[in-house]
């Protein structure tokens, strides 16, 4: 029997009623082994693993005897995933915590589902329903395959334009806006029955450092931490907030510790990439392992008692100074109660282990924590595994219709040079793709395919990325000056780990040459993902932000330059020297 088959028939076995109540397991009934184990979340892709594979052996060794408290899956497949879990619930002496990173929807991990726009562009529409109902329907898909736990909505007040990590994955720049947008997507989360967890307490929004490479040092004091950084945490803490996430980030003023450098460490031992050059030498402890922040500042001052969890502990603000054991151990002083992704989960138990034994963490600690991780799981839904569920809810045709619609309505006008839309469909076209990474595949591939089915000529296309050279411009010029317009394709994204976002200079090069002809053509540029690298090229006649390179985003850009839709998005953050919050230009659907 194929492996599809089996899934589908393991899962009509596994399948209950809608509502199955949590094992409700009580702390005293656990052994020590048992409860240390619920402080750890596990984390593996989603996709096909052999019975016999060591991948799946390990994780229902995980479960079945070192007990962790969660499962988190990264690259996920959607049949697959709802099998596992299915498979790894019924294993769990104590019902597993089932997350994923779904900040823009289910897309965000697994292939087959659709891509939902970033924060940002949510904001840009404006709609706080809008935004509660997106959060509705990603936890309603996430639970069809067995996901009760979303690590979503980002909190951080991105009011940094070169933050490298946050940036368009943020609600925007003003606190009291990203408030009122966390409370929405997480009323409309909670409401399902799934956990939200706001992230990365208190703030990450305002560093040029990105965690995953090196610890980023946010020198603030706690009377700006009040009016910035903690506003959106408290309004989701208001709304029901079920869980947090702290980040690796050290803020010097509130706890001044030094962190120690592992000097033992190997150059290529950082998962990110990060060269020893980037490594944070003069910092003080992470938020994540600091009892200032998670037991006094959100527990104490912030009146929150529910569930806390790192954010994944194998990025390179711990690695590069704590070994798994160690971060752990110190994660669980601190006030934590789940340790996420440790790079050695072994390890990582085995430290906490031993610091019990040692009488470094009493009994009485890992209780106080495993209380607050039953507590969670006793809230949640569990409506049982049946894959007709599945193919109902996941990816539904009025959820991808809503995705389209937040999409559409995000894209934004910045700057609009006489005439320059809608597009004639009769134009000469020339399509300049910059991105900021080579790329094995077109990197705008929906786009391009939008273009070339409205116009009556297919355009010339042209890629400029980290590889290419002046060298390459020379034909470039020379395919603009036989067009009627020129769209440059900003695909400049956020990505964790990257560390930056930049246009590659022989783009900027080439625009300027184009610009800069006795009789240019049209030019219209789309930033498809960072809006704040429009900087890069301040003379761009004709500006608009997508927020993101989703497919849909893809789709909602090519309707508005024809014209074909309206225009009506507003720019959640302030381009220096060019835009400020709230900027953007209406246009009405084309005659």
């Amino acid at each position: 029997m194929k492996r599809t088959a089996s899934i589908l028939f393991c899962l009509l076995a596994l399948s209950c009623a809608s509502g199955r109540p949590a094992r409700d397991v009580r702390v005293e009934a656990l052994t020590l082994d048992e409860k240390i184990g619920q402080l750890f979340v596990y984390a593996a892709n989603g996709d096909f693993m052999n019975a016999a594979s060591p991948q799946w052996l390990k994780l229902v060794r995980l479960v079945e005897q070192e007990h962790v408290g969660g499962i988190h899956w990264y690259a996920a497949d959607v049949l697959e995933t709802a099998w596992m879990n299915a498979e790894l619930q019924q294993r769990a002496r104590v019902p597993l915590l089932v997350s994923a990173d779904l900040e823009s929807g289910v897309g965000m991990r697994f292939a087959d589902g659709t891509s939902w726009p970033w924060a940002m562009a949510m904001a840009a529409v404006g709609d706080e329903m809008l935004v509660e109902r997106a959060g509705a329907v990603v936890a309603r898909e996430a639970l069809s395959v067995g996901i009760n736990q979303i690590y979503a909505p980002v909190a951080d007040v991105n009011n940094d334009p070169d933050n490298p990590v946050i940036n368009v994955r943020s609600f925007g720049e003003d606190p009291d806006e990203v408030a009122r947008f966390v409370s929405a997507f997480v009323r409309g989360v909670e409401r399902e029955g799934v956990l939200a967890t706001v992230k990365h307490f208190p703030g990450h929004g305002d560093t040029q450092t990105d965690s995953h490479r090196s610890l980023p040092i946010l020198e603030v004091t706690r009377q700006r931490l009040d009016r910035i950084e903690l506003v959106p945490f408290r309004a989701a803490i208001d709304a029901g907030v079920g869980s947090v996430m702290i980040a690796h980030l050290a803020l010097p003023e509130i706890d001044p510790a030094p962190v120690p450098v592992r000097e033992d460490r190997s150059e290529a031992s950082n998962p990110y990439g990060a060269a020893p050059e980037e490594v944070a030498r003069d910092a003080s402890v992470p938020a994540s392992l600091s009892s200032e922040i998670v037991d006094g500042i959100l527990r104490r001052d912030l009146g929150f008692d529910g569930l806390v969890v790192t954010d994944a502990i194998d990025m390179g603000g711990i690695v590069h100074h704590f070994d798994a054991g160690e971060a752990a151990v110190r994660a669980i002083e601190a006030g934590v109660d789940q340790v996420v992704k440790p790079d050695d989960v072994d390890a990582a138990i085995a430290g906490v282990r031993r610091a019990v034994a040692e009488g470094r963490l009493s009994e009485e600690r890992i209780d106080l924590s495993v209380r607050r991780v039953l507590e969670a799981k006793r809230g949640v839904a569990r409506p049982g595994f049946d894959p007709r569920r599945v193919t109902e809810v996941f990816d539904a045709p009025a959820h991808r219709e809503l995705a389209a619609e937040i999409a559409q309505r995000a894209v934004t006008l910045l700057r609009e040079a006489p005439g320059a839309l809608p597009v004639d469909r009769s134009a000469r076209v020339v399509e300049l793709v910059v991105s900021d990474v080579p790329e094995a595949a077109a990197p705008v591939p929906h786009f391009a395919a939008e273009l070339a089915r409205r116009l009556d000529r297919p355009p010339s296309r042209f890629l400029i990325d980290r590889r290419s050279s002046r060298d390459e411009i020379p034909a470039i010029i020379e395919a603009a000056r036989e067009a009627d317009l020129v769209v440059v394709s900003l695909m400049v994204r956020t990505r964790s780990g990257a560390g930056r976002a930049a246009v590659p200079s022989a783009a900027r090069a080439a625009v300027e040459w184009i610009l800069s002809a006795p009789r240019p053509p049209k030019l219209v540029a789309v930033a498809f993902g960072n809006p704040y690298v429009v900087r890069e090229i301040p003379t761009l006649p004709t500006v608009l932000a997508t927020y993101g390179p989703q497919p849909l985003m893809q789709i909602a850009a090519a309707r508005a330059l024809f014209g074909e839709a309206a225009i009506g998005g507003r720019l959640p953050v302030t381009i220096p020297g060019m835009f400020e919050r709230g900027s953007g230009i209406d246009r009405a659907i084309a005659d």
